[in-house]
């Protein structure tokens, strides 16, 4: 069954990276939706808001929850999608394909434009926060959907399963909890270079785009690492986190997916989930007791099948899609006037890996031997500036930042001026969670809103 898995991965993650690329960019905004009151947000209000817009903008609904509730939209001439992602406290603007940023800039600043402009009427807001403050107010119940369910109480079992390193207590942070993440095309010839070239990349992002504090953990500038690593995501360690060793091969690459693991899928209109099993074994399995939800959980004994390959997915700080596209998952939501500079440093640097590697393992910061993941959680300190030379970090970030903008000068469409942030960033040290701890949480998240 081995040679089973093997093939069947190469299939659904290698072969799509063969096709001929057209080099399109996806582009994923998660925003918490936050009570300016400081209590509860009001639901139906929110779920009113939201279905506003879809008329608004001529969405056509497509999945509504156990209640009628529409939970998610798309527009059929552009493919963007709104939905509510874990929660209905948490609003997801998918952008399709676009050839430029100023593209998916001009339809994000529409969306988030009209929907504020409703949701301000009742002092509710979106705005650019990785992490909702209001996040122990706020309902911690996922939307009722089959595959919410099943994947809330799959992150619930936390509470019953044993693991060599604990758990941590926020099983529902799906619900509080927001990223951004931008999806690019990638060619086989050149993905494991990619790979290899944004990992050792990650230390310097955490610099950059940290904008998830959590009072409860206040040693994290981005606690978006621990809340991911240290779920039941994180059973299998190469289903989160980093490639641990990154993969010089497509083989290489094939044999560590093979190791990666599933925990859902579905039979009998069943969602699934059970505890999570290393893809090649798994095929090998007689048989499997999961649990599904129908007003609560029930157990399901079933038999593997190599179609379960579709529910085979990882949360890696990388994730190679079955679009042949790389997903680079790390960064937190930003500031929503800043919003594209998670997409344009991985846009202008996804054509300069050889330069982005030579530069970083030359660099001060790979000299003492530490690995990507180990420095990438240093990085993420409120005292980073501990274990770095700032003048030296300023010096590196902005080497870092020039080779993006040739990146993006080469690309022809004037979209270095999204990095301006980013430039300012580099040269203060300060990222999104640093300035936050610098002022009132009330002002920042006015701030982080404004367009």
């Amino acid at each position: 069954m081995v040679n089973s898995a093997k093939e069947l991965i190469y299939d659904r993650f290698i072969t799509p990276t063969r096709k001929s690329r057209i080099n399109y960019i996806g582009i994923e905004i998660e925003m918490p939706i936050i009570n300016l009151k400081g209590i509860k947000n009001d639901k139906a209000f929110c779920v009113d808001a939201i279905t506003k817009a879809i008329r608004h903008f001529a969405f056509t609904p497509v999945k509504s929850d156990n209640d009628g509730i529409c939970y998610e939209a798309i527009c059929k001439d552009t493919g963007d999608v709104f939905s509510f992602d874990c929660s209905f406290n948490n609003f997801e603007i998918s952008l399709g394909k676009v050839r430029t940023l100023h593209e998916a800039q001009a339809r994000f600043k529409d969306y988030v434009s009209y929907i504020n402009a409703t949701l301000n009427q009742q002092e509710h807001t979106l705005t650019g926060l990785g992490i909702n403050p209001n996040y122990k107010i706020n309902d911690f119940n996922f939307i009722a959907s089959p595959r919410y369910k099943m994947l809330e109480g799959y992150l619930k079992k936390s509470t019953v399963w044993q693991q060599k390193n604990d758990f941590h207590a926020y099983y529902g942070y799906g619900t509080f909890s927001s990223a951004s993440q931008v999806q690019l095309d990638v060619s086989e010839s050149k993905l494991c270079n990619i790979i290899k070239a944004f990992s050792l990349a990650e230390p310097l992002k955490a610099v950059l785009f940290a904008n998830s504090y959590l009072p409860d953990r206040p040693q994290w500038l981005c606690s978006r690492d621990f809340l991911w690593e240290n779920s039941t995501h994180g059973i299998n360690p190469k289903n989160v986190g980093f490639f641990e060793p990154v993969p010089q091969t497509t083989n290489e690459l094939v044999e560590y997916l093979c190791q990666t693991s599933i925990f859902c899928t579905e039979r009998d209109g069943k969602y699934l989930f059970f505890y999570p099993i290393p893809f090649e074994d798994y095929l090998k399995r007689e048989y499997i007791e999961g649990e599904y939800y129908d007003g609560k959980y029930h157990t399901y004994k079933f038999t593997p099948q190599k179609e379960d390959i579709a529910y085979l997915r990882t949360y890696k700080q990388i994730d190679l899609t079955a679009r042949g596209t790389l997903e680079f998952r790390s960064a937190c939501t930003q500031p929503l006037s800043q919003a594209m500079t998670v997409a344009v440093f991985h846009l202008g640097l996804m054509n300069k890996t050889d330069e982005l590697i030579q530069l970083l393992t030359t660099s001060f910061l790979y000299q003492n031997g530490e690995s990507p993941a180990q420095l990438r959680q240093k990085m993420n300190r409120t005292d980073f500036l501990s274990f770095v030379n700032p003048n030296q970090l300023k010096a590196l970030l902005n080497d870092v930042l020039r080779l993006c903008s040739d990146g993006l000068q080469e690309r022809g469409y004037s979209e270095e001026i999204y990095l301006r942030p980013l430039l300012h960033r580099a040269e203060t040290l300060t990222s999104p969670s640093v300035y936050l701890l610098q002022n009132n949480t009330q002002k920042i998240i006015k701030e982080y809103a404004s367009l």
